[in-house]
């Protein structure tokens, strides 16, 4: 929990206080879920667009994968990091705690999205990420 402790005299400046207090209390959670939610999206629309964290395209697939995704009928001209799209379903947000989170619910897919990463950086934020992040997270609070 947080608490704004001011030492104050006039007794109406003090009611404001705890009622600032109480109000960031009870719409931090809603706020904190829907700035995960943000973050999770932009992720996804980011990968969508075959960019990455760095809004840069991904690196293009081996000369091998292109065939055997060409084999199985999937697109080689763009990497979006879909083949069956079961990585992307599993990709989560959620509360911890009092913070926010982005997580794979399957051990599988997590696997398989950090082998991605290591080669094309997709599960991460950049700075306009995190300053839209941010504005959510300072709207949802309704202070």
């Amino acid at each position: 929990m947080i608490t704004i402790s001011i030492d104050t005299k006039p007794r109406d400046l003090r009611k404001m206080v705890d009622k600032l207090g109480r109000t960031f209390t009870k719409n931090h959670k809603r706020a904190m879920r829907r700035a995960a939610a943000e973050g999770l999206n932009r992720i996804q629309k980011r990968t969508s667009l075959g960019l990455d964290v760095h809004e840069q395209p991904f690196r293009p697939y081996s000369e091998a994968y292109k065939g055997f995704r060409k084999s199985k009928g999937r697109e080689t001209d763009k990497v979006k990091l879909i083949f069956t799209g079961r990585m992307r379903k599993s990709m989560q947000s959620g509360l911890k705690g009092q913070d926010g989170f982005i997580f794979f619910n399957s051990r599988a897919e997590s696997k398989k999205a950090a082998i991605n990463n290591r080669t094309r950086e997709f599960f991460g934020l950049n700075k306009s990420d995190t300053r839209a992040i941010r504005d959510v997270y300072f709207k949802g609070l309704k202070i």
